[in-house]
């Protein structure tokens, strides 16, 4: 049974997402079933693979995504469905659910987007409602049942969908579907072996899900209730998943998400037991955005061990009256407390985050931002005798369903504008940095999160008129929108409004979150009167779910941890340095330098090389590549050199790096720690250009020309050979090989129309000489 995983967005985004990858282990840890990757291409290999009839297809067999038995989408962004439709139009398969027959994939949806199915019921065949980890087993053998001894009717294997717990299938599903959840994250599959990217990706770090749910109640937050309830990884868990994790990918960050890590019951203790564990191999850690009131200085003084970046922290509101109407309350004494242990700490860069448009949100309540974003610049100057970059992100508030603030509209466009525009320019005159999320984007996330069936002819239409990737604001464009707006009959601003009586059905109404809906409305009355809802973990509020308050949190009890360093952590030894050879062929030269650089080094940390690394706030390995290569060119023996602990077992260690670099390994051997740089040494580069298609009296001719005669001096030898340039290059004291221009005085062709590849670098010692000398 083969399923594609897609993701409505481009490889670097969609590498990042942890749902893909969780679901990717599970369906491939089936005997009978197999998973393969999908992504959206950018605009301009959209264009090539339709101008050249390719269809959409898989990253590891190259199958077109019209031949697997399934396609599942995660839907993160409402403003990726167009994409969606893309998607599928680029892979033959039809865009409405209704046109498909036995002959085409089951498309399947899951995500937290898909708890309000109704915009985009009329393109899916199911949906996977919450947590898929026990779900998608289930649908996978389903659909395996099916293919194997089933009738072959579509009709079939939809009713079977729909008899699944927590799968809503469009027209066969009739009571409210309820959303599936799992209660132990300590059991549950976790892909600490995942594919690793070359490239370098949005969230380019290994992602450990410490908790899944959040108790605080925050009433503009959706995730925080369809998550429900908090359920804890153990340390102990945790610190194994990472292991495994580090071991498997040469990853040397990890971050620790969950809604709320700050709350994290045993955070402190974790922090330091990963450091204690993790800090002797430079490998680091850290955590999202944190609340202003779970920010301590044991958090701090464990985030700062082994390396320092900014610190963001999401106030929300700036107000304790508004703070207290979206119940995410603070006072003045936590947040200066929190400023002060993160600039005591050293940091010199902060993020704060605010929504805007927020229910009864008034003036006093836009104009406080400025006022506490200056008052965080204050306290950083008090504590640091310095300014710091602050920056503060503003996103409008945009009414999700399945919670308090479903019934609520998103205020005017322009009222958002209007408010953007103020906090842009008072913010500027007090020094501080502004990012706002376009007000466009923000009004059709409204209209499309509480959207109806109605909205799925306007997401076609969007498509139809162009519209997709529109998370990228290089390629948002709105007219998409307001063209599809006119052509189905639809108002953006009044959908976007729009109240909800409360006691009136929803679209999303078909979807049991299991949080009852009296609970939602007393929260939102809560809301209007500024009442607080204390965090649920103590004190239950009956929302639905069943749970017992606190059931699902780490019960580990924390041990003695030593503040005393590994003894491996100490530096004792005089390093030795070791120079490798390999070679960058294949689909490998397309790697760009600081790819090829990146995915060397985390093939060295799977091989557990014991690297040395440089002091201070970001220690890097002390390792050092020989003269660069453009992408898109070869290199058959190509150098780096890096320093490491003795006692370093050559022989060995051949064989560990070759089998975890993804690149040809050549050899190795050790090199006098005070021997010159590659980079230094190296000044002649040896090239081959297939198939040139001239002479040696061509070339001779081309090079003494006006226009060509100043390769001369780098030239030092070329011949033809089976009708292949090799050509010898030289860097001067005026000149350094530049290698596009070289292929362009002796070939007159362009360096991305020729197949080209060095051979090798040499030094110069009475004579050109590789820099191959072997020691000891």
């Amino acid at each position: 049974m083969r399923f594609a995983l897609c993701f409505p967005d481009l490889y670097d985004i969609g590498m990042s997402n942890l749902g893909l990858k969780i679901l990717y282990k599970i369906i491939n840890d089936i005997p009978y079933a197999s998973a393969e990757r999908v992504f959206s291409p950018w605009i301009d290999l959209e264009e090539y693979l339709k101008r050249e009839g390719i269809p959409l297809m898989s990253l590891e067999t190259s199958t077109p995504l019209n031949k697997f038995d399934a396609v599942g989408f995660t839907l993160q962004y409402e403003l990726s469905y167009p994409t969606v439709l893309n998607m599928l139009s680029m892979s033959g398969i039809p865009i409405k659910a209704a046109e498909r027959d036995h002959t085409h994939p089951i498309v399947i949806a899951g995500g937290p987007c898909v708890v309000n199915p109704a915009p985009v019921a009329e393109f899916f065949d199911a949906f996977a409602i919450g947590d898929a980890e026990d779900s998608i087993k289930e649908i996978t053998e389903a659909l395996y049942l099916h293919k194997s001894e089933g009738d072959g009717k579509r009709e079939s294997i939809l009713t079977a969908l729909s008899k699944i717990e927590g799968v809503y299938v469009p027209g066969y599903s009739t009571n409210p579907v309820k959303r599936r959840y799992i209660l132990n994250l300590n059991d549950s599959p976790y892909p600490c072996a995942f594919p690793v990217p070359f490239t370098e990706v949005v969230h380019d770090r290994i992602n450990i899900e410490i908790a899944r749910g959040c108790s605080c109640s925050c009433r503009f937050c959706q995730a925080g209730m369809i998550y429900r309830p908090v359920r804890e990884r153990d340390p102990e868990t945790i610190m194994r998943l990472a292991a495994e994790s580090v071991a498997a990918t040469g990853y040397d960050e990890v971050s620790f998400t969950s809604l709320n890590s700050g709350d994290y019951s045993n955070l402190p203790y974790l922090l330091k037991l990963f450091n204690h564990k993790f800090k002797d191999k430079n490998v680091s850690f850290s955590l999202p955005s944190l609340r202003v009131s779970s920010v301590t200085e044991d958090i701090i003084r464990e985030i700062k061990v082994v390396k320092k970046s900014g610190f963001t922290i999401a106030p929300e509101a700036a107000t304790s009256r508004l703070r207290l109407v979206i119940n995410k309350d603070f006072g003045q004494e936590d947040f200066e407390r929190t400023l002060y242990s993160i600039f005591k700490g050293g940091w010199l860069n902060l993020k704060m985050y605010f929504l805007i448009g927020l229910p009864t949100e008034t003036d006093e309540d836009i104009e406080a931002i400025p006022v506490m974003a200056a008052e965080a610049m204050k306290i950083a100057r008090k504590h640091t005798g310095r300014s710091v970059n602050i920056s503060v992100a503003v996103s409008p508030f945009v009414p999700k369903s399945h919670t308090p603030f479903q019934w609520c509209g998103q205020i005017p466009m322009d009222e958002i504008n209007r408010r953007n525009n103020y906090l842009k320019r008072s913010l500027s005159r007090k020094g501080l940095k502004y990012k706002g999320h376009d007000e466009r984007m923000a009004l059709l996330e409204a209209v499309i999160a509480r959207g109806d069936t109605s909205v799925s002819s306007l997401i076609e239409a969007a498509w139809r008129g162009g519209a997709r990737l529109d998370a990228w604001t290089e390629v948002f464009d709105f007219n998409h929108w307001l063209n599809a707006a006119e052509k189905t009959g639809l108002d953006l601003n009044a959908l976007a409004e729009k109240s909800i009586e409360p006691n009136k059905p929803t679209p999303w109404s078909i979807i049991d979150t299991q949080i009852k809906d009296d609970f939602l409305y007393k929260e939102y009355e809560k809301a209007l009167s500024s009442e607080k809802t204390f965090d649920c973990k103590v004190n239950c509020h009956v929302c639905g779910v069943k749970c017992k308050s606190g059931q699902y949190l780490s019960d580990a009890t924390p041990v003695e941890i030593s503040d005393r360093a590994p003894d491996s952590f100490k530096t004792r030894y005089n390093p030795v340095k070791v120079r490798v050879i390999f070679s960058k062929t294949g689909n490998m030269k397309y790697l760009s330098h600081l790819e090829l650089l990146t995915t060397i080094l985390k093939s060295l940390r799977r091989a557990q090389v014991p690297l040395v690394y440089s002091k201070g706030f970001h220690p890097s390995p002390n390792v050092s590549f020989s003269p660069a290569l453009g992408v898109g060119v070869a290199g058959e023996r190509e150098f780096f050199d890096m320093e490491v602990t003795p006692p370093f077992n050559l022989s060995r260690y051949r064989d560990i790096i070759a089998e975890n670099m993804p690149l040809p390994f050549v050899d190795m051997f050790f090199i006098p720690v005070n021997t010159q740089s590659l980079c230094k040494f190296i000044t002649a580069y040896r090239y081959e250009i297939k198939d040139v298609g001239c002479t040696i009296e061509d070339i001779q001719n081309r090079i003494n020309t006006e226009e060509n005669k100043w390769i001369l001096p780098i030239l030092v030898r070329f011949d033809i050979i089976n009708g292949s340039l090799d050509v010898l290059l030289k860097d001067t004291d005026k000149a350094a090989v530049k290698l596009s221009a070289c292929v362009k005085a002796l070939t007159n062709k362009e360096l991305e129309d020729v197949d080209v590849s060095r051979k090798g670098m040499y030094g110069w010692q009475n004579g050109w000489v590789e820099p191959v000398q072997p020691q000891g």
